[in-house]
């Protein structure tokens, strides 16, 4: 397997054999083009079952990946809950974390830095304890406590910064020698963990579903279903791309101001975790919902929280953030982008453990 850094901006091309998380010559978002791709599953019960299509060592592994999906039959009998908020640390940001901390220490790093409204702070601070190197995580200062108290207790180092922008200047500044700058929104190696949750799908299901439906800030998880099922189609192992529905927090709608206009400009007091107003790679996230023939959605948190409550109320210990996607699929629903003939797959992202605080109050 040979593997390119691609510029999406300019164009520049280079072998993948050093650490970039942009590009060198214009500063724009780095996509990874591999050769010799092949799926060959391996006996592995975690992420790495995948390995032969991740372009990185298995250095380190929490048991990341293979959560359970099951039948939501309360919303219909062609509905699955996919449980990313069973992760080791609590999100799906462990598929990202396990890939691009193992192949950091490929490249000879000996502490990472990472910036994070919490999710994936946790999961960065948990990986690089996990393999023994240093972790220094900038989170803004209104992040929840719990989150905070979660990263300082894995070892890492909490530098609060006034704003979650912010928090994302200061951690690129402070990167010194020996260090690798992990952030999950611009890292191309951190979506080469999240494209394998697209090959989990299809070994859970045994073909595709007919639609996702996620929730989306940065679009970490996004773009790694539609690398994913890209591989997937270009291997011919499927025939068939599922649409990608996007599920946004009032006031970090980026993806859908881009491409409906103007949206609700009050900022979530829930979403914490969707709290990302300039992804770098929007123009990528707008390329990966039209090709898809999907679309994106804004939810408001009044509807977020009557499905936080409901969703709690079923059994599933989910962070407001994820409850979003519930109303997103029953509007998706009423305005027949989706059937209830189409097998859905809706993706739970974080856990609900990081919130028993806020839960006492509703």
């Amino acid at each position: 397997m040979r593997v390119w850094y691609r510029c999406l901006r300019c164009g520049y091309t280079t072998e993948a054999s050093s650490w970039f998380w942009r590009c060198p010559k214009c500063g724009g978002p780095l996509d990874l083009i591999i050769d010799g791709l092949r799926l060959t599953l391996s006996e592995r019960r975690d992420l790495w079952r995948f390995s032969s299509v991740i372009p990185a060592r298995p250095f380190v592994s929490l048991g990341e990946g293979l959560t359970p999906l099951i039948n939501a039959s309360f919303l219909g009998k062609n509905v699955y809950l996919k449980l990313e908020y069973l992760n080791p640390t609590g999100s799906f940001k462990d598929r990202g974390s396990a890939v691009a901390v193992s192949k950091a220490l490929e490249f000879g790093a000996r502490a990472v830095v990472e910036d994070s409204s919490g999710n994936a702070g946790i999961s960065i601070a948990a990986y690089a304890a996990a393999a023994g190197i240093k972790a220094r995580i900038y989170v803004p200062r209104d992040a929840p406590e719990g989150k905070k108290s979660l990263i300082r207790s894995l070892g890492a180092e909490l530098i609060e910064a006034p704003s979650r922008a912010e928090a994302g200047k200061m951690a690129i500044d402070s990167v010194g020698p020996s260090e690798v700058y992990v952030g999950h929104a611009w890292n191309p190696w951190f979506l080469q963990g999240t494209k394998t949750l697209a090959y989990e799908l299809l070994d859970q299901l045994g073909h595709v579903p007919d639609a996702v439906v996620l929730p989306v800030s940065a679009g970490t998880l996004l773009l790694g279903l539609w690398i994913g099922f890209n591989e997937l189609l270009n291997l011919g192992l499927i025939n068939k791309m599922p649409r990608l529905y996007a599920v946004q927090a009032q006031g970090f709608a980026s993806l859908y101001e881009k491409m409906h206009g103007e949206s609700m400009k009050e900022p979530t007091k829930l979403a914490d975790a969707l709290r990302v107003s300039n992804p770098p790679r929007l123009e990528q996230l707008v390329n990966a919902i039209r090709r898809s023939n999907g679309d994106v959605l804004v939810i408001m948190d009044d509807e977020l929280l009557q499905s936080w409550k409901l969703l709690l109320r079923r059994g599933f210990i989910i962070e407001p953030s994820s409850a979003i996607v519930l109303p997103g699929y029953m509007k998706l629903l009423n305005s027949n982008y989706l059937s209830k003939d189409d097998e859905v797959v809706i993706v739970l992202t974080g856990s609900g453990l990081k919130y028993i605080d806020i839960m006492s109050k509703i």
